[in-house]
């Protein structure tokens, strides 16, 4: 008696399915806004089913109380890129998250990364190297010589720093002792200067953030949120 087996045929590996436009952007940390522009909270999107989705607070806080069927903008903060606009209407919330849905791309308002003037005082530095495999910026990571500089701005993107030093462009710096708004430890961040201007005798540098953590990545944008508020008078 003979018998036959079926060869197994390996099936080609299914390609991932390319992502949409929300699916893109909400791979990044979203402001969610009135549709006055009055920042809300910072969130995280989750549970996106093509239809409704989860925004979780990115802070260690509970999601804001809501009027449900009430709309807000999601502003997603996609680097080096105009930022997308949304807007959802809230269809449930727990103190954890809102759940959304309605999602309505708003094209003809694609924002470039928001900048909060300031007047702060910092250390900038020349930058050695920059760190590898998500690491925090370090004294090792920079010179020993440093400047004391002026932070002009700050976004998620980068700053615009004011010195009696000159710098080229791409250099490579690090800008140290910065605080924000009540920040319980300072930053450290690595940037590379992108422009650089004369100012009655000092240099102004308009400089981009380079491979920051995302622990400080994090914490940078929970702060720029925070001082954002303030100016706007929400503390």
């Amino acid at each position: 008696m003979f018998r036959f087996f079926k060869k197994n045929i390996s099936s080609p590996a299914e390609e991932p399915k390319p992502l949409g436009a929300f699916e893109q952007a909400a791979q990044y940390r979203c402001e969610v806004r009135g549709l006055d522009d009055r920042p809300v909270f910072l969130a995280d999107v989750k549970d996106y089913d093509g239809d409704s989705f989860h925004l979780f607070p990115t802070l260690d806080a509970d999601a804001p109380s809501v009027i449900y069927n009430s709309r807000y903008k999601l502003v997603f903060r996609t680097p080096r890129q105009p930022n997308p606009v949304w807007t959802g209407r809230v269809r449930g919330s727990t103190y954890e998250f809102w759940k959304m849905d309605e999602l309505t791309r708003l094209r003809d308002e694609q924002r470039a990364s928001f900048r909060q003037r300031v007047f702060l005082s910092a250390v900038v530095r020349n930058l050695l190297g920059l760190p590898e495999n998500g690491e925090v910026l370090t004294e090792a990571y920079y010179s020993k010589d440093y400047d004391r500089c002026e932070i002009l701005d700050v976004g998620m993107g980068g700053l615009q720093l004011q010195s009696s030093h000159f710098f080229s462009k791409d250099d490579l710096l690090a800008v140290t002792g910065l605080r924000l708004f009540h920040d319980p430890q300072p930053f450290s961040l690595p940037l590379q200067v992108r422009w650089v201007s004369t100012d009655d005798g000092a240099y102004r540098c308009g400089c981009a953030f380079r491979s920051v953590s995302k622990q400080e990545e994090r914490r940078f944008c929970a702060a720029m949120f925070s001082l954002q508020r303030s100016s706007m008078g929400r503390v």
